[in-house]
């Protein structure tokens, strides 16, 4: 029969992909399948992996790279200071040396890694020893050794690790091989060379240093002699000559000066001398009155022969008188005396005026020749003053070349010292176990892979065919409510059922009213999708044993065509008008609700199913039962209880959330409204809800 057609209702989507956190493991559980099978995979494979890989070996050795150089000198050619980030910079760039083609290119020459196969060398035989004859010839020795240390080194750099903790100047050199002795020996070298390498380095920079102040010596050298040679040829065009430092002139003029100056204190002493000896002529002989410039043997003398005669004179006066004979003789001796002391003192003076005349006239000599002097020095001076600038040309000149010259010597005599502050402060051994494969972190690695990408395969297979997960999920795709919510256990007697029941029949019976003058029972279609037949069994038991308890009459009502409860009479032989309804239903024992069977199936059930036939029963059981609930089977593949739907007063569509597939949902409700009507409300069967 053709089934009304109905337009399908768009309020609602054909798959809702949103879902909750609490949702993820309801995924998981029911994709659990893909998640375990994928991780007993990617775990048996890190267990053959473990097991089959070629063992490994890390030897390690460290180095200490301190920043500041050792201080051998004062005037040392590499700086010893600390750089402001604390010489951080300064270790890394050394990381980075160590990782360098030179120094990994000398250690490779000491442990003859070019001759390794595990390094790129090929293997011994007799084809390999062919083919490595034949290479030789076409591309020669040279390019063949070329390309072994190539090899070599490509395969050393990708064993090779090169690692720096922080706040420390320690580095550790890691190097991974097949053997644990060559592991360690592989280190030490590399270890060696760098040390090699970083003293090469200072002793070339010191060399070129050196060879660059060597080469500027001899233009330093040049411009000395040519500065040198300026200042002596022109002392001789100007006659400067120099005496113990200085110029022959000034040292004139200076001592031209002082007799000068010498000249003038005679002078004044010769005219000192000279007045005083004016002074005393003609005077009283008295010797402490003479001045002791005019004192002289004679004048001693005669100042004695004076002194005794004037005591005799004074004897006599007061013994004879001053008219004896005697006294008379007396003074005659006396100025006789006088006189010779005057013409001594005349000679004394004449000398002393003579003295004075000299000492003039040497003065007046040493003047003229100072004037000429300061004459000749006023010309001079005007040379001497470019002969100070080329004296301090040549000094500047021999002070810069003295400079180089020493520190040349310096450079080069570090040349052969390594101020270099670093050591190996921990020789590689042979390691004792191997560095890889660790099987433990290859088995984690492979669980944990195995995991994630069985979630991630579960997720994008819950994606391709997802599954209903929540009740607001639900609720989204049939554009229903879920009327109640039921533990998985389903029992009869579970309290919790029941009241779940409860609230599902009273949503039912609301705003239900018969048709006018009728007291028509509630019809109730109760439909499922696929594997949602065992629960739908289980809700319509629940929900007739909570009504029959609360006394209603209910009549449950078997119209799955595909079913298995195919009998001799039932539904369909009711329709059909070949038994009697009471001769067709029985009592369920187990809910105390009246049952009737689908009936004989083999015959024709298109015309059982018409509309007038399915009204007409409707209406007949309508008033002897107070609910009636006809089980629709999967609704999906039940097509042909259209009428029975439509006929109906409500809807009920049973789900599980966690297993009831999303197209299975939307499938069921699509067929409902084709059928005429749409899913009033849903029962969901949830497992997170617990049973109490």
């Amino acid at each position: 029969m053709l089934l009304p057609y109905v337009p399908v209702r768009p309020s609602h989507p054909a798959k809702d992909t949103a879902a909750d956190v609490g949702d993820l493991w309801r995924i998981i559980v029911r994709r659990r399948g893909i998640v375990l099978f994928t991780t007993a995979l990617f775990v048996l494979g890190a267990l053959l992996y473990s097991l089959l890989a070629a063992p490994l070996f890390s030897a390690t050795s460290q180095l200490l790279i301190d920043p500041r150089n050792r201080q051998v000198v004062s005037r040392d050619l590499n700086d010893s200071a600390v750089a402001p980030d604390g010489g951080v910079t300064v270790v890394e760039s050394q990381v980075k040396v160590i990782e360098s083609d030179s120094v990994l290119l000398r250690a490779i020459a000491e442990t003859g890694l070019e001759d390794d196969p595990e390094f790129g060398a090929p293997s011994r035989g007799l084809i390999q020893e062919t083919l490595q004859d034949l290479k030789t010839a076409l591309l020669g020795h040279h390019e063949i050794e070329r390309n072994r240390r190539t090899l070599a080194l490509l395969k050393l750099r990708r064993k090779l690790a090169v690692k720096r903790a922080d706040k420390v100047f320690v580095v550790d050199v890691i190097v991974t091989a097949s053997d644990p002795d060559k592991a360690a020996r592989i280190v030490n070298a590399i270890a060696k060379a760098y040390l090699a390498d970083q003293a090469e380095a200072r002793s070339n920079a010191a060399n070129r240093a050196s060879g660059e102040l060597r080469g500027r010596l001899d233009s330093l050298r040049t411009d000395v002699n040519a500065a040198e040679t300026r200042l002596e040829a022109f002392k001789a065009a100007n006659g400067l000559i120099a005496s113990s430092g200085r110029l022959v002139s000034e040292q004139q003029l200076t001592d031209s000066n002082a007799r000068l100056i010498a000249a003038r204190n005679r002078i004044a002493e010769a005219k000192s001398k000279l007045q005083d000896l004016q002074g005393v002529r003609g005077a009283a002989v008295d010797t402490s009155a003479l001045p002791e410039a005019i004192q002289s043997p004679t004048i001693e003398r005669l100042r004695s022969q004076y002194s005794e005669l004037a005591s005799k004179e004074g004897d006599l006066r007061t013994q004879m008188g001053a008219r004896h004979p005697y006294m008379a003789a007396i003074r005659t001796q006396m100025s006789d005396v006088k006189r010779l002391i005057d013409t001594e003192l005349g000679r004394i003076t004449k000398a002393a005026e003579i003295e004075v005349q000299r000492a003039q006239a040497a003065e007046k000599l040493l003047k003229a020749n100072l004037n000429e002097l300061r004459t000749e020095s006023v010309q001079t001076s005007k040379a001497t003053v470019q002969l100070r600038e080329l004296e301090s040309s040549v000094q500047a000149s021999r002070s810069i070349y003295d400079t180089y010259l020493v520190r040349s010597r310096e450079i080069a005599e570090q040349a052969n010292i390594d101020t270099a502050n670093t050591r190996v402060i921990t020789w590689a051994q042979p390691p004792e176990e191997r560095s890889w494969p660790l099987r433990g972190l290859i088995l984690s690695a492979g669980l944990m892979a195995g995991l994630g990408i069985g979630v991630g395969l579960a997720m994008v297979r819950e994606y391709a065919k997802p599954a209903l997960l929540s009740r607001r999920q639900c609720e989204r795709l049939l554009g229903a409510p879920v009327l109640a919510t039921f533990p998985p256990s389903l029992g009869l007697r579970d309290p919790s059922c029941q009241k779940e029941a409860i609230v599902a029949l009273d949503t039912l019976r609301s705003r239900f009213r018969p048709p006018k003058g009728t007291e028509r029972a509630l019809v109730v279609v109760v439909a499922a999708s696929a594997g949602d037949a065992g629960e739908q069994r289980s809700l319509i038991d629940v929900l007739s044993g909570t009504a029959v308890a609360r006394g209603d009459r209910v009549l449950i009502v078997e119209a799955d065509l595909n079913g298995e409860d195919l009998g001799k009479g039932g539904l369909l032989e009711v329709l059909r008008g070949e038994m009697s309804l009471y001769a067709a239903i029985t009592a369920d024992a187990a809910t105390g609700a009246r049952w009737l069977g689908i009936g004989n199936g083999d015959k024709p059930v298109d015309g059982a199913f018409d509309r007038a036939n399915v009204e007409q029963f409707l209406d007949h059981v309508g008033g002897r039962f107070d609910l009636v609930l006809i089980n629709g089977g999967i609704l999906a593949t039940n097509t042909r209880i259209a009428s029975v739907v439509g006929a109906a007063d409500r809807l009920l569509v049973v789900a599980q959330a966690g297993r009831t597939l999303q197209a299975d949902l939307t499938d069921l409700d699509r067929v409902a409204s084709a059928m005429g009507r749409s899913a009033f409300g849903a029962l969901l069967v949830d497992d997170r809800v617990r049973s109490r």
